[in-house]
């Protein structure tokens, strides 16, 4: 019985151990995840100059670690409301991805203090892209945000957002906007001023269509006109050959040719008369 208690007493101060050793290493032991950086802070010396690659890494019992994504990070703002240049109001999403550079954290660290990323991202980076998305939209009407030009809105916006915050160690890239959200009045005016839009291209091509038609009819006629001018040339030109090559001799032998040498039955006296031409016979000497 003894031997039991005695069992379960160095069992228990072997736990103690064991959780009392994972504490103290847990103390001066921090994980970096892949594509992070970390910037450890002393209370005792300040931000110290080397930062943390990813793995395991031994810091001081009292140090803090504040990490920072090197990799590119995906970031979304939802319902930001911006009027646009025609006074329109509508309501945009966008999204954008950025990372940091790494030889820029520990400035980032002394800007902003020992605060998460993602603290980062949903106040100053937020306001920031917000005034850039206020002023890049604002040059653009309603339907261009709705049209062909929303990729040059979003380009303007992501120029300005990118230019603004570079200096601060943030690469920004890919800047998307969603499609706007209007109220009911600026709704019911996009409506119309796409179906007007609708209405002038059709009309459009339909006098593309009529004109291409009738250059068909022009250019058919005047195939026509060509051809018939053409025969006529060529009929005038064969009506003088054959005016030219005709004789006296030649009628009355084609005649000759048709006649089958009986006389035709007619009333009266009237008998037709053939002159045959006059064979010339020869005297005998």
């Amino acid at each position: 019985m003894k031997n039991l208690k005695t069992f379960k007493i160095g069992g228990i101060v072997i736990g103690a151990v064991i959780i009392i050793a994972i504490l103290v290493v847990s103390l001066f032991v921090t994980r970096i995840p892949n594509g992070y950086v970390g910037v450890v802070y002393s209370p005792n010396g300040g931000v110290k100059d080397n930062t943390l690659s990813q793995g395991w890494k031994l810091v001081g019992a009292f140090d803090k670690v504040t990490k920072y994504p090197i990799r590119i990070q995906t970031v979304e703002y939802k319902d930001i409301q911006i009027a646009t240049s025609d006074g329109k109001s509508i309501t945009i999403d966008f999204a954008y991805n950025y990372q940091v550079e790494p030889d820029k954290v520990s400035f980032i660290f002394n800007k902003f203090g020992p605060i998460s990323i993602e603290e980062i991202e949903d106040t100053y980076l937020k306001t920031r892209f917000r005034d850039a998305a206020r002023k890049g939209i604002s040059k653009f009407t309603v339907i261009d945000v709705y049209g062909e030009k929303s990729s040059d809105a979003a380009i303007d916006v992501q120029q300005r957002f990118s230019d603004d915050v570079a200096g601060l160690g943030f690469i920004v890239s890919n800047v998307t906007v969603g499609v706007p959200q209007p109220d009911a009045k600026t709704q019911e005016a996009i409506d119309k001023r796409v179906e007007a839009s609708q209405e002038l291209e059709r009309k459009t091509t339909e006098l593309e269509i009529a004109k291409k038609e009738a250059d068909r009819k022009r250019v058919e006629a005047q195939g026509n006109a060509d051809k018939l001018l053409i025969e006529a040339e060529g009929q005038a030109k064969a009506n003088k050959v054959l005016q030219q090559s005709l004789t006296e001799e030649l009628v009355q032998y084609e005649t000759v040719k048709k006649w089958d040498g009986v006389l035709p039955y007619v009333s009266g006296s009237n008998i037709p008369v053939i002159q045959l031409p006059s064979q010339k016979t020869e005297t005998t000497k």
